[in-house]
């Protein structure tokens, strides 16, 4: 016997209840092949059903799934589940979770073949991934633990899913815990690299709050997360290279970790993220970088990348760039690098052929820096005081004006300017 397909009433609605009353049927029949039949057919119908529907085919799917079916009749209640779930970014997943679905995985997952395994794994990550509330009934209520006890020997198409379910589950605090007790860390590593991007993505994120931990952040780099979230950096979509980001800097950027940002070949990759409208964008690359000033080899490729974005034509990553700068001109290991970068060559530059912002951004940053000595000198040499001078008067604003006033006083009391001295005298007075 087989499911048929919902008839049409005389008013065009469709006879949803009669549909589910033969399905029931048709399940508890014994005729496996009709079963199987029936039960694909509401995963064909997932997305076309009004919501009273899908709510008692969750029920009825998870129902079947507890009464441990053939294997056949398993995949295909399992496939129908993930339709069902999946509908509208999961409307219906608390309607398998209330159902009890949870409890069947973790009885079932352990026993079941692995192409049953793996259609459940497919449903169970469905539900934790749209229904984010329900990773702490899972999570808390062993289901981590049986999740973890799958990965060894798993296969590759099985290992995705299960790095899938884990990225969502390492976002509990608890289960961070236990990846760190049980000494399987090295699974959320994995979860970075492996499965949809979301997902490594989410388990980016739930590494940056591992590596929170002093032993948390020892693991991450011996179990190689680093080179993982370099690749997540490179190969990942905005949001992505934002949480990569952030949780290297944590991961790595704390005493012996520390080299391990530039030997991976994350700095350019942090200065492209100046490029990004998101404002905590600047703030990362900023923190980041100003952490590798301790580093001589680390400062000299971050300030020649930052002279790079300077030389670009993207004028937001300018004016971000600028600012990052100015923040590493405050350490006295990165002022002899400023010269030797290029950086001043390409600031002065800036002020000869920028638009009207990155003009106002950057005599700001000039007046800034011309208050160190050796700055000023490098300034100087890259004929900064006659580009300022012809600024004056270029009616550029008030902002700009100001600044460049201020540059010319702090140049006007350096002795070693002494050729441009009855200039900047009649400038300042």
């Amino acid at each position: 016997m087989e499911c048929p397909p919902p008839v049409r009433c005389e008013d065009g609605e469709t006879e949803w209840a009669e549909v589910a009353r033969k399905y029931l049927h048709v399940v508890s029949s014994g005729d496996e092949a009709a079963a199987v039949r029936a039960t694909l057919e509401i995963k064909r119908l997932a997305c076309h059903a009004p919501d009273s529907a899908m709510r008692v085919a969750a029920r009825a799917l998870v129902g079947l799934r507890a009464r441990s079916p053939p294997p056949r009749l398993q995949a295909a209640a399992s496939q129908a589940l993930c339709s069902v779930v999946g509908v509208d970014g999961g409307r219906f997943a608390a309607e398998a979770v209330d159902a009890g679905f949870f409890p069947v995985a973790q009885r079932l997952l352990p026993e079941a073949e692995e192409v049953p395994q793996r259609i459940m794994l497919r449903c169970l990550s469905c539900i934790l991934t749209l229904h984010a509330t329900s990773r702490v009934v899972f999570g808390r209520g062993g289901g981590a633990e049986v999740i973890l006890d799958l990965f060894p020997g798993c296969s590759g198409a099985t290992k995705r899913r299960l790095v899938e379910i884990l990225s969502a589950l390492a976002l509990m605090k608890e289960v961070r815990r236990l990846l760190l007790n049980d000494g399987k860390v090295e699974y959320l590593v994995a979860a970075i690299s492996l499965g949809n991007l979301a997902s490594r993505t989410r388990a980016a994120q739930a590494a940056g709050l591992l590596g929170a931990s002093t032993i948390g952040r020892s693991l991450l780099v011996e179990m190689g997360a680093p080179v993982a979230l370099v690749g997540l950096m490179r190969n990942g979509d905005s949001s992505a290279n934002l949480v990569a980001a952030n949780a290297l800097g944590i991961v790595s950027s704390i005493g012996p970790h520390l080299p391990l940002i530039h030997q991976s070949g994350a700095i350019p990759l942090y200065a492209e993220l100046l490029k990004e409208s998101h404002p905590l964008a600047k703030d990362i690359v900023k923190d980041v970088f100003c952490i590798l000033t301790s580093i001589r080899d680390s400062a000299g490729v971050v300030l020649e990348n930052l002279a790079a974005i300077l030389r670009g034509e993207d004028d937001l990553a300018i004016s971000a760039a600028v600012d990052v700068l100015l923040a590493l001109a405050k350490y006295k290991s990165v002022t002899p690098l400023l010269k030797s970068s290029g950086v001043i060559t390409v600031l002065v530059d800036l002020l000869r052929n920028g638009n009207h912002d990155v003009i106002e951004k950057v005599t700001g940053a000039v007046a800034q820096l011309s208050y160190g000595e050796y700055i000023r000198e490098s300034l100087m040499e890259a004929s900064a005081i006659p580009v300022l001078l012809g600024l004056l008067n270029g009616r550029l604003g008030v902002l700009t004006e100001t600044a460049v006033a201020e540059a010319l006083v702090n140049f006007s009391e350096d002795p070693s300017c002494a050729e441009y001295a009855p200039m900047l005298q009649r400038v300042v007075r």
